[in-house]
């Protein structure tokens, strides 16, 4: 098996939160803390979804976009590098970063390191990152965020084939663009 990376797509995500929900009850935590008629998901996350706008183009069209963030497996991991008890590692065959918990001691070094703030920490203080559903993968599944998006904002998949779907919808869409122009 090769290399797994994550790409969640600003454009397609609706910030309905069915994958935040997902990672929860894949990894047997409660999706909410307490019913509401609008349930936001609580504590400990893995995946945060930022809002991006609204935003008004040249053109007076308004667009709304939504960032996922979560544990980008980074190649070269800064956190792997500053964990002063080497808790964070990679998987030798796919190289997602995974957390061994019984080495983490709560110093936080990797939050302050993470270029993208995904670090999360249990109530005792122990570092969790997003495992990439690494055991479903093994089994030649989707992870559990990909496999419940509705809106396919989430692939997972080679770097190779993300920037190949990547490289298709952008030559779409200046092929669209163009038409509109014309």
């Amino acid at each position: 098996m090769n290399r797994k990376s994550v790409f969640r797509d600003p454009q397609l995500c609706m910030d309905c939160k069915a994958c935040i929900v997902a990672c929860k009850v894949k990894n047997a935590w409660s999706p909410h803390d307490r019913l509401e008629a609008v349930a936001e998901p609580k504590d400990l996350n893995l995946l945060w979804i930022y809002p991006n706008g609204p935003v008004i183009d040249p053109k007076g069209k308004v667009t709304q976009s939504f960032v996922g963030i979560a544990c980008m497996h980074c190649e070269k991991a800064p956190c792997i590098e500053v964990c002063p008890y080497s808790a964070i590692y990679k998987d030798p065959e796919m190289k997602i970063t995974l957390v061994d918990e019984n080495r983490c001691v709560g110093c936080m070094a990797c939050l302050w390191v993470c270029p993208f703030g995904a670090p999360s920490f249990t109530e005792n203080g122990k570092l969790v990152l997003c495992d990439l559903c690494i055991d479903r993968l093994r089994e030649g599944k989707k992870t559990a965020c990909e496999a419940t998006c509705q809106a396919r904002a989430i692939v997972v998949a080679s770097p190779e084939e993300i920037a190949k779907r990547q490289s298709k919808k952008a030559v779409e869409s200046i092929a669209r663009a163009g038409a509109e122009s014309s």
